[in-house]
């Protein structure tokens, strides 16, 4: 009788262990989605990050028959709203936005809790940062073989505007790798905000800016108080096309992503749900009509190239912050 009972009892423990299972909850959904979905976005309201999703999640959520919800949720570096998709649950109901710097730099950094990408799906990319390197147009160089030769006799002259640390940020390697070659020394000064980069490039206590184009600084440029010298990105500005990159200079490639992830080991039938509705947004006129208007263009990768550039360009990364970091090390001594 005891056998029996126990036999009895733990047979109910497996039914109500696999009927609370995740894999069970989800398999209970196969129309996925059938409820709105959380989107996190680690950045303030009105931010190149937020312009561009709001519109794509439109899109997506007409297609998948479900709406998007869009919560801001910044701070940490963007490890907050990181953080916020890493820990839901993957059912599919929770996703983010995910940028170069929070996915690609600062996990080697330890800006971040997170050390790895194991605890996430990369989705979707949808566009780049347009990063040109920008300088008043009183400058005392016009072109960037001007600037090279003005910054070999005034090392360390050049102060140039970052949206964080050196080594933290997509912009702050890129520029490392830059002085390596041509055995040049800037300084460097971080921003917590576009808008605080702009104001001190327009009045003249930073020589540099590389935070990034935004609808902001286009006047600016058209009206020629701001000049482009160079871009440390491969996407460019319409208009200002001639202007070469980094990877055209160099072979300097900017570690940049603008795309959409979630927690882990989501299952596979949300994935090819995702990868339907994403597909289908990123070709929505209102969206690409919007990426127009404010100059970020349309980089689409499905979740099988995003995970071959992500695979191919964290380590490289990783590398280079280990380097720099050792010599930032040396620096300080």
């Amino acid at each position: 009788m005891k056998i029996k009972t126990s036999v009895i009892l733990l047979s109910i423990g497996v039914w109500i262990f696999l009927f609370f299972s995740p894999d069970l909850a989800m398999a209970k959904d196969p129309d996925y989605p059938t409820k709105p979905i959380t989107f996190y976005i680690p950045y303030a309201a009105g931010g190149m990050t937020d312009v561009a999703v709001r519109p794509l999640l439109e899109a997506v959520g007409k297609h998948l028959g479900q709406p998007i919800i869009p919560i801001n949720k910044p701070g940490g570096g963007a490890s907050i709203g990181a953080m916020a998709v890493m820990n839901a649950k993957p059912n599919g109901y929770t996703l983010g936005a995910c940028a170069g710097a929070q996915a690609l730099v600062q996990p080697h950094t330890g800006e971040v809790p997170y050390k790895d990408l194991s605890g996430f799906t990369f989705i979707m990319n949808f566009s780049r940062y347009v990063v040109p390197v920008v300088v008043r147009s009183d400058a005392p160089y016009k072109t960037w073989k001007e600037f090279i030769e003005w910054a070999k006799q005034h090392p360390r002259a050049t102060k140039v505007g970052l949206p964080g640390s050196r080594s933290g940020t997509p912009q702050g390697i890129a520029l490392w790798e830059f002085e390596q070659k041509e055995k040049v020394a800037l300084t460097y000064i971080p921003f917590k905000g576009s808008a605080d980069s702009l104001s001190a490039i327009l009045g003249g206590h930073i020589t540099m800016e590389t935070i990034g184009i935004d609808p902001p600084r286009m006047p600016y440029l058209k009206e020629g108080k701001l000049r482009i010298l160079a871009y440390l990105s491969k996407e460019k500005v319409p208009g200002y096309e001639d202007f070469a990159s980094f990877e055209e200079l160099y072979g300097i490639i900017f570690a940049s992503i603008m795309g959409v992830w979630g927690p882990g080991n989501l299952p596979q039938y949300v994935l090819e749900r995702l990868d339907d509705g994403f597909a289908k947004g990123v070709r929505d006129p209102h969206f690409t009509a919007m990426m127009n208007r404010v100059s970020m263009p349309v980089v689409y990768l499905n979740r099988k190239d995003l995970n071959r550039y992500v695979m191919e360009v964290f380590p490289r990364v990783g590398e280079a912050v280990k380097k720099l970091r050792a010599q930032e090390a040396k620096e300080k001594k």
